[in-house]
């Protein structure tokens, strides 16, 4: 028999979940079985049973995120996932992503001039929201290269924020907590779920217009570009991958680096080996590709960061049949819950699990367990942009780290705002130092 609370859980929107969760491991251990108002769940926190999740077929995705993303990748299972995952994994092999190191440069580079001008002038920078910002703009234009105008492109960016804004409200059911439907938040998000249409579609007719020729070697040429079984992708096809690229390609990326900034703050040891670092193998100029495979402290950085602070900080899924989990049974209907925050800190798995020591990937050692640490998740939904991300984090962290140092203002009051992803609540403030 699984453990946990007997009384039926329900919550209101003032719900910590992860004070909520780790409530219920002090209390019933790693694995609980609790019970909502919309039906049983049960949270597993052990490797093993995270992998079991993972990797077993009975366990799919809810159905949440499909009222943005469609039957994109992120949202979809079964034989359309399968061939849609075959089919583009081809466009995020390392060869074809690399090229796109250039962009992600371009505009790190214009956010410096905007944080030079911030320490020339003594004004605080939001940190938050310039790493959220930045990787957007790489996304958009790694898509869609220079076919957006400025006021499209930020237009597209405040659609995007808006329609995770209103997941993450109706996210919280699997916690206990009543959904919570409003006109107004129907009316955001119908209008932001439009706006985002609107402007794939414009794009998909624009390029389909040209000659292959003369197509722009972004992401949107290479998917237009693809054959399924049936032939070329649909314009619905292509849009639910589109959408899914600029939901789920900007802002894990970006929460990560926030993180990093304040562990920087808090730890200059651990910033003072990064410049070191960056002095010996830039030497001042601005990371490359090449230069990537030898950034190894910067990696651990980011690695070490999205143990601590991973941007998905939990996964739900549904079971379709019933199961047993390692003698837990699982009842075909059930919620399961599995959360990276709590396995990343698994004291069977990681010694001094709340200290920051990116001495632990410093040479990229895994863990005892495959699934201790799994921040991109795992299994056949392992996410495919899993090498865009750690390329365009380690270039951000360098070309950045290397001319500034960031000092937050409000660190001390920063906690982890628990959403669809793990946002910081307030968004981190800091003084620019140029080096």
């Amino acid at each position: 028999m699984t453990p946990g609370p007997p009384e039926l859980i329900s919550s209101d929107a003032n719900l910590d979940p992860l004070a909520f969760l780790g409530g219920l491991i002090d209390h019933h251990g790693h694995a609980v079985r609790y019970q909502t108002r919309f039906g049983p769940c049960l949270f597993f926190a052990h490797p093993d049973h995270v992998q079991h999740v993972l990797q077993h077929d009975l366990y799919r995705r809810a159905s949440l995120v499909k009222m943005a993303l469609g039957d994109g990748l992120l949202a979809s299972d079964g034989p359309h996932w399968k061939s849609q995952r075959r089919l583009m994994q081809r466009d995020f092999l390392p060869r074809n992503i690399s090229p796109f190191v250039t962009t992600m440069g371009t505009e790190t580079a214009t956010l410096a001039a905007a944080w030079r001008n911030a320490a020339r002038a003594g004004t605080t920078v939001d940190v938050t929201t310039d790493m959220t910002r930045l990787t957007l703009h790489i996304v958009v234009r790694t898509l869609f290269s220079n076919d957006l105008s400025p006021q499209s492109a930020a237009s597209l960016c405040n659609a995007v924020t808006q329609v995770i804004n209103e997941l993450g409200k109706i996210s919280w059911t699997i916690f206990g907590v009543p959904v919570s439907i409003t006109p107004a938040g129907n009316a955001n998000f119908s209008a932001a779920r439009k706006l985002i249409d609107d402007l794939c579609h414009e794009m998909i007719a624009r390029r389909r217009a040209l000659a292959p020729g003369d197509r722009p070697p972004d992401l949107l040429t290479l998917l237009i570009g693809a054959e399924t079984a049936h032939g070329p992708m649909s314009d619905l096809q292509l849009r639910d991958e589109m959408v899914t690229m600029l939901v789920g390609g900007h802002e894990t990326t970006a929460l990560a680096l926030a993180w990093a900034w304040k562990a920087l703050a808090e730890h200059p040891e651990v910033e003072a080996r990064l410049i070191d670092e960056l002095h010996t193998v830039l030497g001042g100029r601005p990371p490359g590709l090449e230069d990537v495979p030898r950034l190894r402290w910067t990696r651990a950085i980011f690695d070490e960061t999205c143990r601590l602070f991973p941007p998905v900080w939990y996964m739900a899924r549904v079971a379709t049949a019933d199961d047993v989990i390692d003698g837990h049974a699982v009842p075909r209907g059930a919620s399961i819950l599995i959360s990276a925050w709590f396995t990343h800190r698994h004291q069977e798995f990681w010694s001094d699990a709340e200290r920051f020591d990116p001495e632990r990937f410093r040479d990229r050692p895994q863990p005892a367990h495959q699934y201790a640490y799994f921040p991109f998740g795992g299994g056949r939904h392992r996410c495919l942009g899993v090498h865009f991300a750690l390329l365009e984090a380690v270039v951000i962290l360098a070309q950045l780290a290397q001319q500034f140092q960031v000092r937050p203002v409000n660190a001390a009051g920063i906690r982890p705002h628990p959403g669809i992803t793990l946002r910081q609540q307030p968004g981190m403030s800091a003084e620019i130092a140029q080096r």
